[in-house]
């Protein structure tokens, strides 16, 4: 059985304690032999592999050429030439305001002091003592040049996201990241990564000299893993999870594909998995939802509360990728770039690429649903779990007012103080509870007749889902016939039907249900619902 690191981001400690390594190594030469420049950026979800991958040019550049014995890029590389590092974890530098990171970045810039045998910088800013430090590694290097990796480059900024004192934050990593060009010339190569990729009039202002690889082809498969690397360096833990489960090989990777894979990081690029994700199943021998080990941001949360959006399948043009603040987060952006979104697919609209987005994988689906539905909801893990599986059962016996009075029971538990007067808000944990539960769901589908609001569907069954959003309700109570929220689902289940929503699958040989749905804004609930069977399931599609 292959030895599986899951937690160890270390190249040293992964190839010195005979783990399996997934050869990366002749992208990352693309990167560091200078053909393509010096300085580069490349951001990517949490997860990924970022560290490992600076852990590993610290050590190309260090010239120790016995921890890459059998790999890519050794029968390449000049191992004659050796660099200093400088590597700046800004993982270390998380701080609670300014003042405690000014102290946070000046440790670091001490530690590494240290490591390199020079004098421990002075300054009266971090920005200062980070500026004579380059000087003085120069200075005392051959050539005068020394490497520069910074890992997680914007951990210190992710925690304030849309908070007073972000710009605080924003301002001091600015003033930091600006010796960064200051001291090009000084660099043989520098090598940043993060997250997410804050726009030119932020924290990147000062950094245009950087080459920005995030959506680049050539470097799309340097982090996670391809089908082919998963086949290749894990036969035994790949046969071994498919004997836990009673599963062949392809069923086996099949279930793998479905869970772990497709993230997308570049226009037709092909898909990866998140490694660690893979690695744990493959190292424990169970299909689990690792990525729910680390959580859903709060601050995405928070963005979502404000400006909820459907994680189905969202259009964005490209400047969506980067052109946002700290103060002012896009959600889309962060969406993508924490990895709960990924390209699906781009097309041209005049002179406007977009790109479509989407959920990579059932993982994540169910991850952030879960946080979502909970988080919107307020409910603890026991209600939770009990009204989900109240959702499933009435789902198998058809029952669509059982089915519907347990999601009732999710929207009655939204605190009052989140304001609830969009229709999207609904839309969003509709889409979250289903998604949990199994169903196949389709928000915002389109039909050749115009776009349903949703289509859940199972096994037996299709429902046809169209929303309204009204008042007239009062104190949980269904309003009167006649009353404003009852005309509303009316008019729902009416849309439904004169604009053929439901044509596509009237001949699926499912029953189709058609659900008229009467969200009320005072209410904050479902107020009204009004149900038609379109199709009986008895005819047999041709």
């Amino acid at each position: 059985m292959e030895r599986i690191a899951t937690d160890t981001y270390s190249f040293e400690r992964v190839r010195e304690g005979g783990f399996v390594y997934v050869d990366k190594t002749a992208i990352l030469k693309t990167l560091a032999d200078g053909s393509l420049g010096t300085q580069f950026f490349i951001a990517r979800p949490r997860r990924f592999g970022k560290s490992l991958a600076v852990s590993t040019l610290q050590c190309l550049f260090e010239g120790r050429r016995d921890l890459f014995k059998g790999l890519a890029i050794e029968p390449d590389w000049d191992w004659s030439k050796t660099w200093p590092v400088l590597k700046l974890d800004m993982g270390t530098c998380a701080a609670d305001d300014a003042q405690e990171l000014k102290g946070l970045l000046r440790s670091m810039l001490r530690r590494e002091a240290v490591r390199l045998g020079l004098p421990q910088p002075e300054g009266a800013t971090p920005g200062d003592a980070f500026l004579q430090f380059c000087t003085d590694l120069a200075a005392n290097t051959k050539g005068g040049k020394f490497v520069l990796l910074v890992d997680e480059y914007d951990k210190p900024l992710l925690g304030h996201l849309g908070k007073p004192d972000v710009n605080d934050i924003r301002d001091e990593l600015k003033a930091f990241y600006s010796v960064i060009k200051t001291c090009e010339g000084l660099q043989r190569f520098a090598f940043m990564t993060g997250v997410s990729k804050f726009s030119k009039v932020s924290v990147f202002s000062d950094l245009n000299n950087l080459n920005e690889f995030s959506m680049d082809a050539r470097v799309a498969t340097l982090f996670g893993y391809t089908h082919e690397e998963v086949e290749a360096n894990f036969p035994a833990s790949l046969a071994a999870l498919g004997a836990n489960y009673g599963w062949d090989g392809e069923t086996t990777f099949a279930h793998l594909v479905k869970m772990y894979d497709g993230y997308r990081f570049a226009e037709n690029a092909v898909p990866v998995f998140n490694p660690v994700s893979v690695g744990k199943c493959l190292s424990s021998g169970q299909f689990d939802p690792y990525w729910f080990e680390t959580g859903t941001p709060t601050f995405l949360l928070r963005l979502m509360e404000k400006n909820p959006v459907v994680l189905d399948e969202i259009e964005v043009s490209q400047t969506a990728f980067s052109n946002y603040e700290p103060d002012r987060p896009a959600l889309v952006s962060l969406l993508y770039q924490t990895g709960y979104l990924t390209i699906k697919s781009a097309r041209q609209d005049g002179g406007i690429r977009l790109y479509r987005l989407v959920p990579p994988n059932f993982e994540v689906a169910t991850a952030f649903s879960e946080s979502l539905s909970a988080d919107f909801s307020r409910l603890d893990g026991e209600e939770h779990a009990s009204l989900l599986t109240q959702m499933v059962e009435a789902l198998r016996a058809d029952d669509v007012d059982d089915m519907l009075d347990a999601l009732s029971c999710f929207f009655a538990n939204i605190p009052a103080n989140i304001t609830v007067k969009r229709e999207k808000y609904y839309q969003s944990l509709f889409y979250a509870v289903f998604v949990l539960i199994g169903a196949r769901t389709h928000a915002e589908c389109w039909t050749n007749r115009g776009r349903v609001d949703a289509v859940v569907e199972t096994p037996r069954g299709v429902y046809v889902f169209e929303f309204k959003l009204g008042t007239g309700g009062r104190d949980g109570a269904r309003p009167s016939p006649g009353g404003p929220s009852s005309v509303s689902a009316a008019a729902a289940l009416a849309q439904i039907k004169a604009k053929g929503y439901a044509e596509k699958w009237l001949r699926c040989g499912k029953k189709v249900t058609l659900v008229g749905a009467a969200f009320d804004a005072d209410m904050r609930n479902l107020s009204d619902r009004q149900v038609e069977v379109a199709a009986d399931g008895a005819e047999d599609p041709k």
